[in-house]
């Protein structure tokens, strides 16, 4: 009885030890979720977000109420578990469709080369003029505006993803 009891504790944690790593890569993937909608990082302390330069100045009046960092959500959706391997799960966000989530994250100051296509300005006159493809070096300052990291930079994560292997290895002795 005392043995069957033991195998069934036994065989408990050798399955959760094998499902555990899938649910802390998702608890560790919501928490970078949460980080777009506090626009802010739960690190050692809550570093919240640089807002964004007036958009009336340079761009379009319609960025005004947008959350920071969203505007397609491509962003957003390409946090992701990369890997699972036995004791480690790596979250990562980004690929060929986002090369920019690295400058967001760890934020980038720098000349960038920019392609210029060519296209049609309309002039005050009301004459249009054809501008021709070109190439111009701008230079970018992107404020760091960090969404994903470890358990290392946050202690709240670090908590959450205790708390939910707790949650799971209570499951065993129930």
């Amino acid at each position: 009885m005392v043995t069957d009891r033991l195998k069934k504790i036994q065989e408990g944690l050798a399955q959760t030890f094998r499902n555990l790593p899938p649910i802390l890569g998702e608890e560790a993937v919501n928490f970078s979720l949460n980080s777009f909608d506090q626009e802010a990082w739960s690190g050692e302390s809550q570093q919240v977000w640089n807002k964004r330069k007036n958009p009336t100045k340079w761009g379009k009046p319609d960025d005004t109420g947008r959350a920071l960092l969203v505007k397609t959500g491509q962003l957003k959706r390409s946090v992701r578990v990369i890997r699972i391997t036995n004791n480690m799960v790596y979250i990562g966000a980004g690929g060929a469709d986002t090369p920019y989530a690295r400058a967001h994250n760890f934020g980038f100051r720098g000349k960038v080369d920019q392609n210029v296509r060519a296209f049609t300005r309309k002039m005050k006159n009301g004459k249009t003029q054809q501008v021709k493809e070109h190439q111009r070096t701008i230079h970018q300052n992107i404020p760091k505006r960090q969404y994903i990291g470890g358990d290392k930079d946050s202690p709240y994560l670090k908590a959450r993803l205790r708390r939910a292997s707790v949650l799971e290895l209570k499951k065993i002795f129930k």
